[in-house]
């Protein structure tokens, strides 16, 4: 029984980290730009992001989900944070090489601390995380943190390995493109950006309607 804490921690980081977002698009960026063991650094630092808002949701389910609902301007905030950056991307990063090598050094110095911060700021996900733990506490099994160590243990590994394992496979992906297409740092600039706004509305929307 307890193996099944493993399987549905690696199963629900997985579906949550597949959508394309920032970390994803980071993740893509750097493996194109310098390497694949480069851009492992943000995976490692976002699968701890992600244990940690997995352990708040978990702790705390019921008074997040009224705390986002209340605080709606969280979510207004990221969103408009993403549309931003991915203005920059197009418009801005390829005005001029030396601007942009200074914001390549810069990035490189702190890719975990960038990949650790993208993953736990991201309210989104959080109320991912709730709603994910709410559904398999009510029609799967008890999930709560009265449960045992060993099975939360087990969950969060899922959920690290789930997360790291997922990002690995876009670094992978990235990596391809750069042998593909070669130097194209225009082409990758504008697929970030257009990812990035397309992010931001797509969050709108979800906001919107909820």
């Amino acid at each position: 029984m307890t193996i099944l804490y493993l399987l549905f921690g690696t199963l629900i980081a997985i579906i949550g980290a597949i959508p394309l977002g920032a970390v994803n698009i980071l993740v893509i960026n750097t493996s194109i730009k310098e390497n694949i063991q480069t851009a492992s650094y943000i995976a490692l630092a976002a699968g701890i992001g992600e244990v940690i808002l997995a352990f708040f949701a978990l702790h705390c389910s019921t008074q997040l989900s009224n705390f986002f609902q209340e605080n709606k301007w969280i979510q207004i905030t990221f969103i408009a944070i993403f549309f931003l950056i991915g203005l920059y991307f197009m418009l801005i990063a390829n005005k001029t090489f030396k601007a942009k090598k200074s914001f390549k050094i810069k990035l490189t110095n702190s890719k975990f601390f960038t990949g650790f911060s993208l993953a736990l700021l991201n309210p989104p996900v959080m109320i991912y995380w709730i709603l994910a733990i709410s559904l398999i506490h009510k029609h799967i099994f008890n999930l709560t943190i009265q449960n045992s160590i060993l099975s939360l243990f087990l969950f969060f590994l899922g959920v690290y390995l789930g997360k790291i394992g997922t990002l690995y496979f876009y670094g992978k992906w990235g990596f391809k493109m750069a042998n593909k297409q070669g130097d194209s740092k225009t082409k990758l600039h504008k697929i970030t950006g257009i990812a990035l706004i397309f992010l931001s509305v797509f969050q709108s929307i979800k906001f919107v309607i909820q």
